[in-house]
C-alpha cells in the first residue's frame, strides 16, 4: 500500500518529490516511503526506548525519514515529558507532535516551558537542516546512516556498544537527552576524542568515560564531534521557505590534529529529477579552509560567517570575534558557494 501511495502521488505531480509517511514498512520500504514508529504512549520509557527505534530504522532498515509521536500518542502527557520530547523529537529526522483525539491537548504552546523547549530544539534543527539534509543523501547514494549509535563512529570502544539514549544526528552531531522524569542531570559518554560544547563552542576532551551535566528542562545537552566541518544557516527561520533565504555559517570543529573535512549537498529540496546541484567538499588543513567540488546549483546565498572551534587565538588584520574562554573565533565573510574558493584562516 505504501509504495501504491508513493506510485499515485507520482502520477498526480510528476516532477514533485512524493512524501509518503507510514508505520507499515518491509525490507526496501526505504526506496519509497519514511516511517513513523506508530500509537505509541506518553510514558517515559517510550520517550527513552524512541531513540533506539529511530536508530534501528535509519541505520539498520535503509529508512532515514523517521520518528515517533513527540509527546506520545495515548494517555496523558506531563509538562515535564512533553518538554523534555519537544527537545528529543527535534532531532528525530521526522518530527511531530501527534495525539488520539481522547487525549488532553498536547500543543507545545500549552505550557510556557514546553514552548521554550520546543523554541529552542527546532532552532538548532532549522540551523542544522542543510546538514541532515546532506547526510540523508548520502544514505540514498552509500548506505551511510544518517542516524548512528555511537559504536557506529567508534567500534575500537567497547564501552559504546550498550549506550541506547544518545546518538549521534547525521555525522557528528553528538545528542545526549536527559531520560528520567524530574532530573536536570544527564550523565553521559563521551570516548577518546574532542567535542565541542553546540551552545558555547567550548572544547570537551573525551576520555573513554561518562561525564555529568546540568541540563534546563527547556534545553538538551548537544556536542560537535571534532574532525568535521559543518554546515550551518547562519540563524533560524520558521519556515524551510524563509530558511533558504540565511546564509550559511560554516562551523569547524578541529579535530585532534587541527583538521576537519565535511560537506554539503544542494538542490531546489523540491523537485524529482534536480536540473543543477551542488555538492560542495570542505577541508581544513594549516588553518585554511578549501571548498571543491561541484557547484552547479546557485543557492541564491553566500557563507556569511566562519566559526572555527578550537582556535586558541585571534588572528591579526582579519574582520573577526574571538571567545577566549571558549576557544570560539567567528570570521564575517562573504563566500559564494558557486565556485572553488580557499580562505586562510589563522
Amino acid at each position: 500500500m505504501s509504495s501504491q501511495s508513493q506510485q499515485a502521488m507520482l502520477a498526480r505531480r510528476p516532477d514533485v518529490r512524493p512524501l509518503i509517511i507510514t508505520r507499515s514498512t518491509f525490507a526496501g520500504s526505504g526506496k519509497d516511503v519514511s516511517h513513523w514508529l506508530g500509537d505509541n504512549l506518553s510514558e517515559w520509557f517510550q520517550y527513552r526506548f524512541s531513540i533506539s527505534q529511530i536508530l534501528q530504522f535509519a541505520s539498520l532498515y535503509q529508512i532515514p525519514v523517521v520518528g515517533s509521536d513527540v509527546c506520545g500518542f495515548g494517555g496523558n502527557v506531563t509538562e515535564t515529558l512533553c518538554a523534555r520530547w519537544a527537545t528529543l523529537g527535534a532531532f528525530y529526522t521526522f518530527y511531530r507532535n501527534h495525539a488520539e483525539i481522547s487525549a488532553n491537548d498536547q500543543e507545545f504552546y500549552r505550557w510556557a516551558s514546553v514552548t521554550k523547549a520546543a523554541q529552542n530544539g527546532i532552532s538548532i534543527r532549522y540551523q542544522l537542516l542543510d546538514y541532515i539534509y546532506t547526510a540523508i543523501y548520502q544514505q540514498n547514494q552509500t548506505g551511510l546512516p544518517s542516524l548512528n549509535p555511537l559504536f557506529f563512529n567508534y567500534p575500537e570502544d567497547a564501552n559504546t556498544y550498550p549506550i541506547d539514549l544518545q546518538f549521534f544526528y547525521g555525522e557528528g552531531i553528538l545528542v545526549s537527552p536527559v531520560t528520567e522524569e524530574n532530573m536536570t542531570r544527564v550523565d553521559y559518554y563521551l570516548p577518546d576524542d574532542i567535542f565541542y560544547d553546540f551552545k558555547t563552542g567550548q572544547p570537551v576532551r573525551g576520555e573513554g568515560a561518562y561525564r555529568s551535566a546540568e541540563v534546563e528542562l527547556i534545553e538538551i545537552l548537544v556536542h560537535y564531534r571534532g574532525g568535521i566541518v559543518y554546515p550551518l544557516r547562519i540563524e533560524s527561520a520558521n519556515t524551510t521557505t524563509a530558511l533558504r533565504t540565511k546564509g550559511f555559517n560554516i562551523v569547524i570543529a578541529t579535530g585532534l590534529d587541527g583538521t576537519a573535512k565535511g560537506s554539503l549537498y544542494l538542490d531546489d529540496g523540491v523537485s524529482l529529477q534536480q536540473d543543477a546541484v551542488s555538492e560542495i567538499d570542505f577541508e581544513y588543513s594549516d588553518g585554511t579552509l578549501s571548498m571543491s567540488g561541484s557547484f552547479d546549483y546557485d543557492a541564491g546565498v553566500n557563507v556569511e560567517a566562519i566559526t572555527v572551534l578550537g582556535a586558541e587565538s585571534k588572528p591579526d588584520g582579519v574582520d573577526a570575534d574571538y571567545d577566549e574562554a571558549n576557544q570560539k573565533l567567528v570570521l564575517h565573510v562573504d563566500v559564494p558557494l558557486t565556485k572553488k574558493a580557499s580562505v586562510k584562516i589563522l
